[in-house]
């Protein structure tokens, strides 16, 4: 789906069948978006903004794969294989596949280009962070009993924004230091999408996506009200358009 800030209007970009999508990453300089399929086991991409919204397969015969990251800048593109518990690279036209790593139960990855490092969500472990060589690997911070499945980097502010299974929103430098709590939700769910802009976090709550703002004690505003269950959210800042790819009913 694409939601339009000024119209506040939803669109259907991809009937995508009975899979979820828990991640979406743009490659800003040849214009594609990629996501990866889990129940088909394989990751896709179409141009956009475009009115061809024909996908083209990247990778296949993957086992589920959840978190990916585009490197437009080194023509990468970065996935994690969850049941293989794997990190993996290959170019952004699916050549030169590359098994880098493995880890505990991954789920997210996210890339910070400019400083060239990489985060890694273990979902009941901790944020792992690494240089993109696998070099300098270290846990910046630990979870208890509480699973994560989304987090996002606030490049602004270098700063890191997830949401646990308890329902606390919350963030620390890009160093592990300073944890502190955004907002409660106060609704214990698994949480699989956030993203973070300029001075708002973009999250979902079920079928619901809001927005709040980054300052401690906000009040989200409700942004739109799907039909079935937000999975992932990727905010597309050139045009002021929010990306929601949602999972079948």
């Amino acid at each position: 789906m694409e939601f339009d800030f000024d119209t506040h209007s939803a669109t259907v970009l991809l009937e995508l069948g009975s899979t979820s999508v828990y991640a979406i990453d743009y490659d800003y300089q040849n214009r594609y978006i990629y996501f990866p399929r889990y129940s088909y086991h394989d990751i896709v991409r179409f141009a956009y903004p475009s009115n061809n919204t024909t996908l083209q397969t990247v990778v296949q015969s993957l086992s589920y794969p959840t978190g990916i990251a585009v490197d437009s800048a080194n023509d990468h593109l970065y996935w994690i294989d969850y049941y293989g518990g794997q990190l993996s690279r290959c170019n952004l036209d699916g050549s030169n596949v590359t098994v880098l790593s493995t880890f505990i139960y991954p789920w997210v990855i996210r890339l910070d280009v400019t400083n060239r490092w990489m985060y890694i969500v273990e979902q009941c472990t901790g944020i792992l962070k690494s240089r993109f060589d696998l070099s300098d690997r270290r846990t910046i911070t630990n979870f208890t009993s509480t699973p994560v499945y989304c987090m996002d980097i606030d490049s602004e502010e270098n700063r890191l924004y997830w949401i646990n299974y308890d329902g606390e929103m919350k963030s620390c430098k890009d160093d592990g230091s300073d944890v502190k709590t955004i907002l409660p939700t106060n609704i214990r769910r698994n949480y699989f999408a956030i993203s973070v802009v300029g001075s708002y976090i973009y999250y979902e709550n079920g079928n619901q996506l809001l927005m709040v703002n980054k300052s401690s004690g906000s009040t989200p505003t409700v942004l739109y009200n799907a039909s079935s269950s937000i999975h992932s959210i990727f905010v597309f800042n050139q045009s002021g358009m929010l990306i929601n790819i949602y999972s079948q009913k």
